[in-house]
């Protein structure tokens, strides 16, 4: 048995996704009864709590592998260290952690390798996965305004970022799943290329047959602009620490990990552009 967390999060949703696709037996945790309900049938879902521990231990009865997906939140060492605690007493289940790129360069990843550090002084065995930015960002978070405006925001300069499609993350992390002979392992999943903000724009101008621009922003009017959407300040912080780090260049490292245990190469931009067309269209296109 298998148990994915954080189930109906954007990685964890395609983990679940391919998982099933091939057969795997899982369990995935949800953080209501109404997510859970929406759930695709073939697995066993189950209601759970970081913060609460008795939500935790039913959830690890029978599970040989963990696949660990944290908030995206300040608390994330602390919440995640509860589930360690709960794996540790319950077992030496395989924790395969979805991490990020960028160690101690920036706030958000520096909170990964925290609790990457937790993971490693408790003797489990463990597999971190650590992802650059995700390409399928550019539709949660940017859509909106390049249907609306034709444009999209930001403040990382002409920094290039190797960003990866969510889809060979999760295609990585269910092979580690299904097999042995990645405990005590990191992989750097990237994509096959780093794209500055501009050729991102050019891009997506191809696929929404029309210009699509890139704003680059003063920091301090970026964060203003993501507090107004109601984003916690530390949220905002974080995110605007990570563009930092994309401005000054930091996050164009290229690996072949996702070609080496996938056997092909990364998904292209392009081919995630074409593939994510749809959300890109504008207004009057989209309605009707």
């Amino acid at each position: 048995m298998i148990l994915i967390t954080g189930a109906s999060g954007n990685v964890g949703r395609e983990v679940l996704k391919q998982a099933l696709a091939v057969g795997l037996k899982i369990r995935a945790t949800f953080q209501s009864p109404d997510i859970a309900a929406k759930a695709p049938a073939g697995l066993e879902g189950v209601i759970m709590d970081y913060a609460k521990p008795e939500t935790i231990r039913p959830a690890l009865l029978g599970v040989e592998k963990i696949f660990l997906v944290g908030p995206p939140a300040r608390e994330l060492p602390a919440l995640e260290a509860h589930l360690i605690k709960e794996v540790r007493a319950a077992g030496r289940q395989h924790i395969v952690k979805l991490s990020a790129l960028g160690g101690r360069e920036s706030m958000f990843p520096s909170g990964h390798r925290d609790s990457e550090e937790n993971i490693e002084a408790s003797g489990l065995p463990y597999t971190f996965l650590r992802p650059n930015g995700f390409m399928q960002n550019l539709v949660n978070y940017d859509a909106g305004t390049i249907r609306s405006q034709n444009a999209f925001y930001g403040c990382q300069g002409n920094g290039a970022v190797s960003v990866v499609d969510i889809r060979d993350i999760a295609a990585v992390a269910v092979i580690v799943l299904a097999a042995t002979g990645h405990e005590g392992k990191s992989y750097a999943l990237t994509g096959g290329e780093a794209l500055t903000n501009e050729q991102v724009a050019e891009k997506i101008s191809r696929v929404a047959g029309r210009k699509i621009s890139y704003v680059d922003l003063p920091p301090a009017e970026f964060k203003k602009a993501i507090l107004s959407t109601g984003t916690p300040e530390w949220s905002a912080d974080a995110l605007l620490d990570l563009q930092r780090l994309y401005r000054e260049g930091k996050a164009s490292l290229l690996t072949d990990d996702v070609e080496r245990l996938t056997g092909r190469k990364p998904i292209t931009f392009d081919q995630f552009a074409h593939d994510y067309a749809f959300a890109f269209q504008a207004e009057a296109k989209a309605a009707s």
